[in-house]
């Protein structure tokens, strides 16, 4: 259980200077009071439905469960994605990593980041009207901390203990361990806070349909479990006037479908089953929105870039468990043996960009050599890392723009020879062992595994052979999970302050845990002792030198195989909303909370729609 303390001395708030942001390494970009953010429309009306979907399937309401597939809107680390939960604190789109006051009213945060204390609101409320208390708070972290699925339970260790000061304040205590953390007042702020008095008869650890009591925007209104849920506007929400809400959250039904192909996503936005779709398949951003809504003007293609680091989209990683991928010769002769960037770029029309680090598009991006604070943080460990870390920018390896180079299939079978495994009839095996180089490589949808063809043709040249499937989403990621493949992917895409994701991707201690996204299964002393460093920055400028060093020693041993990125993000939509002037890229698309209902528009749609 969490540690609790009450203190109910009136001289122990006074003592608290409670501020109403807190910026990650820096100060909030927005005064005490303001009225609203700049890329909302503050008089956005109220009403309408907007219509989204979801690739697979979903069987669970509870975030906080380790079993069970939760549907967007009841997502836990992502307030995008969580429509009936509110937080302590709320993320302002505008700004790399600032939070504003939601329930809480207040930050305060202790020197060295010992503590970090929170005000609640008074006016705050659940939907049964009950006011959300400083038990809830202790409740909700207590739950979040010993009995949530590890993806919150491990960051959640930070606490030590929790002090009840008085009847709307309360005190995180940080570990020993955690203290100098700057990422911990965020990892606070954004947790959902959960009410105590509804689950008090009811099991948290258990998966449920039951839509939970919650507190914000909308609340679950009918659904048919993993087909579709409808999501609906609560009309006396609490905090609709506050100022990291106002003009926010504007339709009155969000109606959430899923799918699963998603060449069927795309054809159900043209038939108007839907109204908004993110497109990720170069070919039919190019060639299938061209129809007569289009022509009408009802149908709009737009084009987004955030201001947030690009990742990588759908890299390939190595299941590390397995001896064969152990060996850096085997995994390098395999991004050897990738076909040319240059000639995907061609291919996808310009539609991905080249990816050569794990944060592209942003600061922390490793480019040329180290600089000096990367070298007081990378000599330790030299004996640990490639030496081409010290010596070499990482590059693409040079091709003839027809998808493969001679040259570098020649280095790929030089480097397999080396690592032991040599050409019998025309197949590629270990001179010891005779195991024959095979390759299960498992895709999330049949577009994905069609990418990969091209490369197991190239596999083949090699004399290594394949095998690829794209199993339904469930399986797909109960394989990840459990270590059935050879060759996976999935996007590595973070935000600006990327320390739980780095931690639960690539450190040694998640390759273990059943729940974490440590896929590949990677151990490596030397990137756990660099993610410590970046835990351990004071300033941005060590911040951002223990990424880029970080981002160097997973580039250089070929983990994962970075190829595309995605700058832009490319969005279709039915021209029947209204969407606020923004000055400037924000961390997102913003269509759901930021966009609204506008009931001209919508009916010239109707009117179309019904004509054809």
């Amino acid at each position: 259980m969490l540690a609790i303390v009450t203190v109910f001395s009136p001289l122990a708030p006074a003592a608290i200077d409670y501020q109403h942001g807190y910026a990650f390494l820096s100060e909030p970009d927005q005064p005490a009071n303001f009225a609203h953010f700049a890329y909302v429309n503050p008089d956005a009306p109220k009403g309408g439905m907007l219509r989204i979907t979801d690739m697979g399937n979903w069987d669970n309401f509870n975030n906080v469960t380790i079993r069970g597939r939760l549907p967007l809107g009841v997502w836990f680390w992502d307030s995008q994605r969580n429509y009936v939960q509110d937080s302590l604190m709320y993320g302002a789109l505008d700004e790399p990593a600032t939070q504003y006051g939601l329930i809480a009213e207040g930050i305060a945060v202790g020197d060295n980041y010992t503590w970090v204390a929170f005000k609640l609101r008074e006016e705050a409320r659940w939907h049964d009207g009950t006011p959300i208390t400083v038990d809830d708070v202790v409740f909700s972290f207590d739950v979040y901390k010993n009995q949530a699925t590890p993806t919150i339970s491990t960051p959640m260790q930070v606490i030590d203990f929790v002090e009840i000061i008085g009847p709307r304040e309360v005190k995180f205590h940080i570990a020993p361990a955690a203290h100098g953390n700057p990422v911990v007042p965020r990892r606070l702020g954004v947790a959902p806070i959960i009410p105590k008095h509804y689950w008090a008869k009811r099991d948290i650890t258990k998966t449920t349909v039951d839509a939970p009591l919650t507190s914000g925007p909308y609340r679950v209104k009918n659904f048919v479990v993993g087909r579709w849920i409808e999501f609906e506007r609560v009309p006396d929400y609490w905090a609709q006037d506050l100022p990291v809400r106002r003009g926010m959250w504007n339709y009155d039904i969000i109606k959430l479908d899923y799918f699963r192909d998603d060449l069927v996503q795309t054809e159900a936005v043209k038939g108007h089953v839907i109204d908004v779709h993110v497109e990720s398949v170069a070919r039919r951003w190019v060639t299938a929105y061209d129809f007569p809504a289009a022509e009408a003007g009802l149908f709009k293609k737009d084009i987004f870039n955030f201001i947030r680091p690009a990742g990588i989209w759908w890299p390939i990683f190595w299941n590390l468990d397995q001896p064969r991928f152990q060996d850096i010769r085997v995994r390098e002769a395999l991004d050897l043996a990738r076909p040319g960037s240059e000639w995907g770029m061609m291919r996808s029309y310009g539609f991905w960009g080249q990816g050569t680090s794990f944060f592209n598009d942003s600061s922390y991006a490793a480019s040329g050599l180290p600089n000096e604070g990367e070298l007081e943080l990378l000599e330790p460990l030299r004996d640990l890392v490639p030496p081409r870390v010290f010596t070499h920018e990482f590059k693409r390896p040079p091709n003839q723009h027809k998808g493969w180079d001679r040259g570098n299939l020649l280095r790929a079978a030089q480097l397999l020879r080396e690592a032991g495994w040599v050409m019998r009839d025309g197949k590629l095996v270990h001179g010891e062992t005779g195991e024959h180089f095979h390759i299960r490589m498992v895709a999330v949808s049949p577009a994905l595994g069609r990418s990969w063809i091209s490369y197991s043709r190239l596999l083949e040249r090699l004399g290594i052979t394949t095998s690829i499937k794209s199993p339904e989403v469930s399986n797909w990621l109960y394989r990840m999970r459990s270590g059935d493949f050879d060759a996976g992917a999935v996007p590595f895409i973070t935000d600006n302050t990327p320390t739980m994701n780095i931690t639960n991707t690539f450190h040694s201690s998640t390759a273990a845990q059943a729940y974490s996204q440590n896929w590949s299964n990677l151990r490596d002393p030397a990137v756990d002792r660099l993610i410590g460093h970046v835990y351990e920055a004071q300033t941005y400028e060590q911040f951002t030198n223990a990424l880029r060093a970080l981002d160097r020693v997973l580039i250089w041993n070929f983990y994962w195989q970075p190829s595309t990125s995605r700058i832009d993000y490319n969005l279709v939509y039915w021209d029947k909303f209204g969407r606020p002037e923004v000055d400037g890229r924000l961390l997102r698309l913003a269509y759901i909370d930021t966009w609204w209902w506008d009931a001209e528009k919508a009916a010239r749609v109707a009117e179309f729609t019904q004509l054809k």
